[in-house]
C-alpha cells in the first residue's frame, strides 16, 4: 500500500520500524503490562511486489485478434456446397467426420469435398455456411 503512494522501498523499511515501535512503547507502558519483565508481541508484515504484468495489453491483443478472426469467416457460395459430391459410406481410411468427431455408419450420407476430405452431410454443410474453408486442410471453397 505504501509503494503506491510513490515512497521509496528505504522509507517504508523507516516508517514500518518506527511504527512497530512506537506500538512496543504503548505496549509497556500500558498499566496491563507493568508487572510483566518480557513482552511477546507477535508481528506480520506482508510484502507485496506491484508489478506491471501488461494483463490489459493482453486481453486487448486477445480481442483484436478474435474480433479480427472473425471476420474472416466467409462462408461458401450455395453453389459450391451443392456441387458438393455425395455419396453413401462404405468403407475408406477415413473412419470418422473430423467435425463432429463421430464414426462413420456404414450407408450415412457423406461429403467429399474437392481436396479429398470426407464429412457427414449435414457436418460440411453447416461448417460451409460459416467458413469457406476445409476444416482440415484449409482448401478454400468457392466463396459469393
Amino acid at each position: 500500500m505504501l509503494s503506491f503512494i510513490g515512497l521509496p522501498p528505504e522509507s517504508i523499511q523507516g516508517l514500518v520500524s518506527d511504527h512497530v515501535f512506537r506500538y512496543g512503547w504503548r505496549m509497556e507502558r500500558d498499566p496491563m503490562n507493568l508487572d510483566y519483565k518480557v513482552l511477546t508481541m507477535a508481528i506480520n508484515i506482508t510484502v507485496v511486489t506491484p508489478y506491471d504484468d501488461h494483463r490489459q495489453e493482453i486481453d486487448q491483443a486477445i480481442s483484436e485478434s478474435t474480433s479480427s478472426a472473425m471476420t474472416r469467416f466467409t462462408p461458401a457460395s450455395k453453389d459450391a456446397i451443392q456441387r458438393l459430391e455425395k455419396m453413401r459410406f462404405v468403407h475408406d481410411d477415413q473412419c470418422k467426420c473430423m467435425i463432429c468427431l463421430e464414426e462413420f455408419s456404414i450407408g450415412v450420407e457423406t461429403m467429399r469435398m474437392p481436396c479429398g476430405h470426407l464429412y457427414h452431410g449435414e457436418c460440411i454443410v453447416k461448417w460451409l455456411e460459416t467458413s469457406h474453408m476445409c476444416p482440415l486442410c484449409r482448401y478454400e471453397m468457392p466463396c459469393d
